[in-house]
């Protein structure tokens, strides 16, 4: 039987999320989950330290792995897997982001060259991390070091197949080795090695939260749905990991799910904030982007409309490249599912400068479908030119193999790679098939939103609120009706509902065509899915 350690700390509650006035829950102690650290070295007062950063890395919370890294390193200099788990907070594989001058800086507090840095191992497997970090990062190209990281892991895990912290690590690394977009095979690959060590330790919060990354798309969710609910009870105190579940949630459509492990999640954020007295970029705005989503699913449009607003604040108090690509985000969810353009939250100004190329499309998109309510074809022809023009300057900057030729850094970075242009170049032809729609060239209207749906066929999914804010399958779908196309426009609908399941616009727009048709069975049907939904009854 494995020796667990089992790290609990003192909670301050959540908060609510509509009011930081609200009174807190006090809770005497909550989990981040279960660990064997048997192989380590180091005094218990700061191996407890060392537990403690461990499981926050696995539940993607960096800052504060890094400071217990570091806490436990002024408790006890002699434990170099603190200095190990130091350098690898500044590696965020499945966020595309890396700080590999920063990991290099720490891991140099070991010694001078590699080799005095793996001696200082006090064991094989304490070498082994210490070595892999090296290869993690060594010199030369992210993605080759990626890659000689993931397979010294795999060489590592066939060595030690019991060890649970190489097996979760080993598949982190496979997923990480994914450059952009998903690679099924290989996310299934770290799905079962996550579900080997959940066999033995269903409390290990790395297996449950790399688990659900490896199946988070409709088409595998349902595969990881235990985890999803299990993960946020195991490591209630990690705020991503409260949000993790809802990844299985929104791929499976479950709003209900979405929303209470969302709030949850952004008032552990808010609570963190306080707590640490730190400014509103400590807020999970990851979170609210995704509670604002789950909201409009459920129809609840003034509590959406507030997020909102609050989006808004938070970006014009930090005026952060993060707060600002959410903020896009956020405002082009809310008027795609609202269908509302006749409002200032059209309108809202935001600097683009820094943004990635499909953030600076969904605001140009925007901008495309405000013209078009407008009929200013004008408006909207110089908005095509920037689109394209926009889009082609970032292509120039990116290899051969359709990565930026400098470090990506993640979808809220101003780097791209080939899969935000193409979500870029989606909602240009989207907006250059509305424009031909307004001078009534039918044809080149749909040759355009045919193109769409063929271009965002061809791309991985994107999990979450959808990153091309108006699925094009879906905006295809509504032109379609406009023509009374109504069997291709289901055709096209049906198509949504794979990558979208649940989605409320969607069944909206399965329920016009179902009217449109006098077909009165279908009509009820799909107003009870939307009922059960929206929790109201039909009539």
């Amino acid at each position: 039987m494995r020796n667990f350690f089992i790290l609990t700390i003192l909670s301050l509650g959540f908060l609510a999320c509509q009011s930081e006035d609200t009174t807190k829950n006090e809770s005497p102690e909550i989990q981040l989950g279960n660990i064997d650290l048997s192989f380590s070295s180091g005094l218990s007062e700061a191996k407890k330290k060392l537990e403690k950063g461990i499981l926050l890395l696995h539940s993607f919370e960096y800052d504060d792995a890094r400071t217990a890294f570091r806490q436990t390193q002024q408790m006890n200099p002699d434990i170099p897997m603190a200095v190990w788990g130091e350098a690898m907070t500044y590696n965020h594989p499945l966020w595309r982001q890396q700080e590999a001058d920063s990991a290099r800086q720490v891991l140099r507090k070991l010694g001078d060259t590699p080799e005095k840095r793996i001696a200082k191992g006090k064991n094989e497997i304490e070498k082994g991390f210490l070595k892999a970090a090296e290869i993690l990062y060594g010199e030369g190209d992210k993605k080759v070091r990626d890659q000689k990281y993931a397979a010294f892991m795999a060489e590592f895990y066939a060595q030690h197949p019991d060890n649970h912290e190489i097996a979760a690590f080993y598949a982190l690394s496979l997923l990480g080795s994914v450059e952009m977009g998903r690679d099924e095979a290989l996310f299934h690959k770290g799905a079962k090695i996550a579900q080997s060590i959940l066999a033995e330790n269903n409390d290990h919060p790395g297996a449950l939260h790399y688990l659900i990354h490896a199946y988070d798309d409709p088409k595998n969710a349902v595969k990881a749905i235990q985890a999803a609910n299990r993960y946020s009870g195991v490591a209630p105190d990690a705020a991503h990991a409260l949000h993790m579940p809802s990844h299985i949630y929104v791929a499976l459509g479950m709003w209900d799910e979405v929303v209470k492990a969302n709030i949850a999640s952004y008032n552990a954020s808010v609570n963190r904030m306080k707590r640490l007295e730190l400014d509103h970029n400590a807020r999970s705005f990851h979170a609210l982007h995704w509670l604002m989503y789950g909201y409009l699913q459920q129809q609840r449009l003034a509590e959406a409309k507030q997020l909102l607003h609050d989006m808004t604040f938070f970006a014009e108090k930090t005026d952060s490249r993060r707060a600002r690509a959410y903020l896009v985000s956020m405002q082009a969810n809310y008027l795609v599912e609202t269908d509302n353009w006749n409002t200032p939250l059209s309108k809202i100004s935001t600097d683009l400068s820094d943004l990635n190329i499909n953030k600076k499309a969904l605001y140009r998109f925007i901008e495309g479908m405000n013209a078009y309510q407008k009929q200013d074809t004008g408006a909207m022809r110089q908005i095509i030119v920037t689109m394209e023009t926009e889009r082609q300057e970032v292509t120039t900057l990116m290899n051969e193999e359709g990565m930026p030729m400098c470090n990506a850094n993640g979808p809220y970075s101003k780097y791209a790679n080939k899969l935000d242009i193409n979500q870029a170049h989606v909602m240009e032809m989207e907006i250059r098939g509305l424009y031909n729609d307004l001078l009534n060239k039918s044809d080149v209207a749909e040759k355009w939103l045919q193109e769409a749906t063929q271009l965002e066929s061809s791309i991985s999914y994107a999990y979450g609120p959808p990153v091309i804010a108006y699925p094009s399958f879906e905006l295809y779908a509504d032109w379609l009706i406009q023509q009374e196309q109504w069997e291709q426009a289901k055709d096209q609908l049906e198509k949504a509902l794979q990558r979208g399941p649940n989605r409320l616009k969607i069944l909206k727009a399965m329920r016009q065509i179902a009217q449109l048709q006098n077909d009165q069975q279908a009509v009820a049907s799909w107003q009870e899915k939307i009922d059960a939904i929206i929790k109201i009854t039909a009539s």
